[in-house]
């Protein structure tokens, strides 16, 4: 409870002056009829309206102070992300990753009312029984599980898929419906084959992920992670064009690299260091998922708190006791006068 005008209470102080002048002047006098206290009868019924009169005066004071029920009211603004991942299938994906791939952990609420998954292609190369062992295999399985943590998350993230070669190919646009993105990231390695365009020959996944940003793009921040093995050059002419194409729009580049670790002069690698982003060069699908979610700690979601309060006014019942009380002393006086 809160007061509004809490300097109308500095009115009760005046509360005892006709206490004082009615004494000075006589009118509370005493009667002959005692009470087994000691305190007159009279002398009670005769002060009886001053009392009523007084707590009415009181009760109005409180009233014009304006007596408020504060309820404090909080709402979260949850500015999300818009994440685009561009995965490579150029023929090197082919490669073999180091260790095996794990089984991807299932949600039941991923596959909800979605229709079958149709049989995968064979894998060139390999039978169709055959099992990961890629770098394209590692790459899917870490893309997947992150698109899972976004969903449990459940923060509002939109997500992309582009799967490039020589050229970028859209898998699925960037969308709330991480159910449907996960089923597009279970077909990325379809059409392995061909070389790899970090952007020397434009379109690259670079120009396709900004384009893509300009034309669908709701968040401030965009996240572009490029998951490669980073087997192409990059002349300085493309590196000035696609730094200029990153910066205008402020998005943040990282590069999760599932080729060797010890190639350390790769275009790619070199550009995303000097944008100021991060690159994860990776050999297991453990270093593959950290590196995902150490991207999702750097880029965190946004969450602004907008506190309001709201005043419910309280006086009435004040304001009515106030008069109820003025009416009875009123009314005693009348009585006692009469008498």
């Amino acid at each position: 409870m809160v007061l509004a005008h809490p300097y109308w209470l500095l009115l009760v102080l005046l509360v005892p002056v006709p206490w004082l002048l009615l004494r000075r002047k006589g009118y509370l006098g005493h009667s002959d009829v005692h009470l087994t206290n000691g305190i007159s009868a009279g002398a009670i019924l005769y002060r009886l309206p001053l009392v009523l009169l007084s707590i009415s005066f009181v009760l109005l004071s409180v009233a014009l102070a304006r007596p408020q029920r504060l309820h404090v009211e909080s709402e979260q603004t949850i500015k999300a992300r818009d994440i685009m991942i561009a995965v490579d299938i150029s023929g090197s994906m082919a490669s073999p990753f180091q260790g095996q791939i794990p089984e991807l952990e299932k949600d039941p609420e991923l596959d909800k009312e979605l229709p079958p998954r149709p049989p995968k292609k064979p894998r060139p190369g390999q039978p169709p029984e055959a099992k990961g062992g890629r770098r394209i295999d590692a790459a899917q399985w870490a893309v997947l599980a992150f698109i899972r943590d976004r969903w449990l998350a459940a923060a509002g993230d939109r997500v992309g898929i582009i799967v490039f070669d020589h050229a970028p190919y859209y898998s699925w646009p960037l969308t709330h419906d991480l159910r449907q993105i996960y089923r597009k990231g279970e077909f990325v390695e379809e059409g392995l084959g061909g070389g790899t365009n970090f952007g020397d020959l434009k379109p690259g996944p670079l120009d396709a992920a900004a384009d893509h940003f300009d034309e669908l793009g709701k968040s401030a921040t965009k996240v572009l992670i490029l998951v490669t093995d980073g087997e192409d050059n990059i002349s300085s002419s493309t590196a000035e064009r696609l730094r200029d194409l990153l910066s205008s729009r402020g998005i943040r580049l990282y590069v999760i690299h599932v080729g060797e670790k010890d190639k350390q002069d790769l275009d790619i690698i070199r550009f995303t260091e000097e944008m100021g982003g991060k690159v994860f060069r990776v050999d297991n699908t453990a270093e593959l998922r950290a590196g995902f979610k150490t991207i999702d700690e750097m880029e965190r979601t946004v969450i602004s708190v907008t506190v309001s309060n709201r005043h419910e006014e309280a006086f009435w019942p004040f304001a009515l006791a106030a008069a109820l009380f003025f009416l009875f002393g009123v009314a005693a006086a009348s009585v006692i006068h009469n008498q």
